[in-house]
């Protein structure tokens, strides 16, 4: 073998080891990092596993084109090994980044509408993912609908169940105000404080919490009711859905593992709001947010890190992009992006 091939195959048996290390064996990087004089090693060690998948094709066919050719230069045929899967690693991103523009266009596609401002005492079921609100409890949104009297009722159901809302297969729980009497019930009644602008003064000293505004229902007559129902169907019916796509779910741009789609793609949140009619549910409005990225050219292959964060091994991506309808910064006396009410409780002190 000739001393050019031999240190070529060296280079490849390095590039590989470096390769491995980096993505199966990431906590060597990071110790490398730590000793400060090992940074630019681990530098280069986490550029090995993007450089191997150019090196590796290049030297396979120099090596064949070696034997086809034995009088051109090495040096030419080096090149010309080299010129095909440079083209297939630009090719790919572009390739793939369309695709990628058009999913994610499709799943706006449909969006209509903004946050409803909706009549007064009208009952509302809440279907929503894992994860969100606090089911079972009548938590800080609850108790703003029902004390602002925006809400006659308020059911919380996980999505799953929504199909069957006529007949859930367990009760769920409806908060309301109602005459005072046997089904007066505070105990789901989670601990929420007024804001500086429901009281006219600026915190500390401690707000008081809204639960001090059943002194005010009282007065009328009135109190928190808390019934095990089977049938949610309301007025006004509110989705929200995390991650909602099938297609997409796996897909995160954080944690640890492998994220190797060259679609990256999070439909990371959708918002639904229907009104009953005597005809059924008629949609309001839906707002989707659509987290994704597009592929870097060259195609490059990074490996997951860990140290304070984690993250994945994954197609390098640019252009990290939030499309659609993001999520509002929370409001308490606003029901981001689902309603345009006010739910501000007044005549707390």
């Amino acid at each position: 073998m000739h001393v050019v091939d031999r240190r070529l195959l060296y280079l490849w048996l390095l590039m590989t080891v470096g390769a491995g290390c980096a993505i199966f064996l990431p906590a060597i990087v990071v110790l490398l990092m730590l000793t400060l004089i090992g940074i630019p090693l681990a530098w280069l060690m986490s550029l090995t596993p993007g450089a191997w998948i150019y090196f590796t094709p290049t030297l396979a066919t120099y090596m064949i084109l070696r034997r086809v050719s034995g009088g051109t230069p090495r040096l030419v045929m080096l090149a010309a090994a080299a010129i095909l899967p440079l083209a297939v690693g630009f090719a790919i991103p572009w390739w793939a980044n369309g695709i990628t523009e058009r999913r994610v266009q499709a799943l706006i596609a449909q969006d209509h509408g903004t946050p409803p401002i909706l009549p007064a005492g009208l009952s509302i079921t809440y279907a929503i993912d894992k994860g969100l609100g606090s089911s079972g409890k009548c938590w800080d949104t609850c108790q703003r609908l029902l004390f602002s009297r925006t809400a006659k009722s308020f059911i919380e159901v996980p999505l799953d169940v929504l199909p069957r809302q006529a007949s859930l297969p367990t009760p769920a729980r409806r908060f309301s105000l109602g005459p005072i009497g046997p089904g007066c019930n505070n105990t789901r009644l989670q601990t929420t404080y007024a804001t500086s602008a429901e009281i006219g003064r600026e915190v500390p000293p401690p707000p008081p919490p809204l639960s001090d505004k059943l002194e005010d229902f009282a007065r009328e007559g009135l109190c928190l009711h808390d019934d095990a129902v089977r049938d949610v169907r309301s007025d006004v019916l509110v989705v929200e859905r995390w991650n909602y796509d099938p297609a997409f779910r796996g897909f995160h741009f954080e944690g640890k593992g492998y994220r190797l789609s060259l679609h990256p793609i999070v439909p990371f949140k959708r918002r639904e709001v229907f009104r009953r009619t005597p005809s059924g549910l008629v949609r309001l409005m839906r707002r989707t947010e659509v987290r994704y990225a597009r592929l870097a050219a060259p195609l490059w292959l990074s490996p997951g890190f860990t140290f304070d964060t984690a993250s994945p091994t994954h197609w390098a991506w640019r252009d990290e992009r939030v499309i659609g309808s993001p999520v509002e910064p929370s409001q308490p006396t606003q029901w981001n992006g689902l309603i345009a009410n006010d739910l501000a409780v007044h005549g707390l002190k």
